[in-house]
């Protein structure tokens, strides 16, 4: 994979990620949570960990760098 793609592909993912972690953080408000309009649910601390771990793949990926070999 060269480095475009794999910058693409980690920004994909960290976007993904950030979707995840609003969608579980704010899904009472947009109508998705389940135990309650007031209740933050295992669900959405699940979602919202999910999302926070994707955040930071896809960081890693886009951002990471390869060292370059030095010349011998």
């Amino acid at each position: 994979m060269d480095a475009r793609t794999r910058r693409v592909v980690g920004w994909v993912i960290a976007i993904v990620g950030a979707v995840v972690a609003i969608v579980g953080g704010l899904a009472d408000q947009i109508g998705l949570g389940g135990e309650g309009p007031d209740e933050f649910g295992g669900k959405q601390v699940a979602a919202l960990v999910v999302g926070i771990v994707l955040v930071g793949v896809g960081l890693a990926v886009a951002l990471w760098r390869p060292r370059r070999a030095e010349p011998t």
